[in-house]
């Protein structure tokens, strides 16, 4: 029996590497849209600075601006600021969009808000009617902070002449070493650390996109050995339909392995040669391997079932190229599911494409365990025992025929 079972891997391997374009439809096209996507989508970290919202500032004395305590205004956190010496021209950009919000800093302000001397006019914030309440009051939050600085200083400057001594009560009293930042871990909780990179999400996101793609070299041999009466042959042979179905499935998860590792060597070296971020690969990469078979196993079950129901290569390339974009526009893989609406995000559980997605994105971007991306290689290898047990059973009326 192991002799026979390589023979059929024998025949199903030289089926295989004759139909050399679809073999380059597995292993160019994944490679071209990873190159791509990774070089057009913009990264989300590198983009932050670009996406901050933008004020402008104005010293109605201009000597003020020159003030050491004015820098502050300059660099607030979150907000891109911007001097102006014009302020009508500062309101026509805010008309125009082109600024959220000004700030208009009155003459001597600070000098008389550091000595405790009445204001007669207050530091105004001007908004643009189409700025958003929550950035209203991230930067209300953030100009009342600033003004407190100013105060505090000058108090400590008048009790303290040390200026270590003084940067650090400043900073006990505004709550700086008070507070720390940290990123949550799938590993800790489950929660979604962070939105992948470009090349995060090309990757595993086109590579699942093409090895759903084996339906097109699968039933093309399939169908070769119909129309040349190799399937009436094997009516006669005392062979287990399971040995063919086997001897079907071994092959292509060899090829669909390869995919896998040249892909993330794609992301890793020829994406930064071209450009772009390169793929980091952590000590938990190992699990890409068990993820990839199972993404593998429903792949070649859904295009077996597919293989066995039709009777041409227009039929098989038609049906399986309607399914896997079906599959992909839904699942994450064409529009990352991070930027889709609710209604779409849930929408996307029921695609097989966003379980394997999920599942490398799992291991690529929240370093989960084997135990973090089981219930997605089990919902994987669900569906694909459902796919290969009518694609079984369609078999074998097919062999009755």
């Amino acid at each position: 029996m192991i002799k026979l079972l390589l023979n059929i891997l024998n025949k199903e391997f030289t089926l295989v590497l004759k139909d050399i374009h679809a073999l380059l439809v597995l292993f160019i096209m994944p490679m071209a849209f990873i190159l791509v996507m990774s070089l057009a989508l913009p990264d989300t970290a590198s983009n932050i600075d670009k996406d901050r919202p933008k004020i402008g500032l104005i010293f109605q004395q201009p000597e003020d601006s020159q003030l050491p305590a004015s820098q502050a205004l300059t660099k607030l956190a979150g907000f891109h600021t911007q001097k102006y010496n014009n302020e009508k021209e500062l309101r026509e950009n805010i008309i125009n969009d082109q600024l959220i919000a000004m700030i208009v800093v009155p003459e001597n302000f600070i000098q008389l808000l550091q000595k405790n001397e009445p204001i007669d006019n207050n530091l105004g914030i001007y908004y643009s009617p189409s700025t958003p309440s929550q950035l209203r009051f991230l930067l209300m939050a953030s100009v009342r902070q600033v003004t407190a600085l100013w105060q505090l200083e000058k108090k400590l400057k008048s009790k303290v002449s040390d200026s270590f001594m003084q940067q650090g009560l400043k900073d006990k009293f505004l709550g700086v070493s008070l507070v720390s930042e940290h990123e949550i871990s799938i590993s800790d909780d489950k929660v979604e650390a962070k939105q992948p990179s470009s090349v995060q999400q090309s990757v595993p996101a086109w590579l699942i996109f093409s090895m759903f793609f084996v339906v097109i070299p699968l039933s093309t041999t399939f169908i070769v050995e119909k129309q040349h009466g190799t399937l009436q042959r094997l009516k006669t042979m005392p062979i287990k339909d399971g040995y063919f179905i086997f001897g079907k499935i071994i092959p292509y998860i060899i090829i669909n392995l390869i995919q896998t590792l040249l892909m993330f060597l794609v992301g890793m070296y020829l994406v930064p040669a071209a450009g772009g971020q390169a793929l980091q690969l952590s000590a938990n990469a190992w699990l890409l391997i068990p993820m990839s078979m199972s993404i593998s196993i429903l792949a070649i079950s859904l295009a077996m079932l597919i293989a066995v129901r039709v009777n041409t290569t227009d039929q098989a390339t038609t049906i399986g190229g309607v399914t896997n974009l079906l599959l992909a526009a839904v699942g994450g893989v064409m529009v990352p599911t991070y930027v889709m609406p609710e209604v779409m995000k849930n929408i996307s559980g029921f695609s097989p494409m966003n379980w394997g997605l999920e599942g490398f994105l799992t291991i690529l971007l929240r370093e989960g365990s084997f135990t973090d991306i089981l219930p997605e290689m089990m919902k994987l290898l669900s569906l694909s025992a459902v796919c290969l047990f009518f694609a079984v059973t369609s078999y074998k009326h097919l062999l009755r025929d």
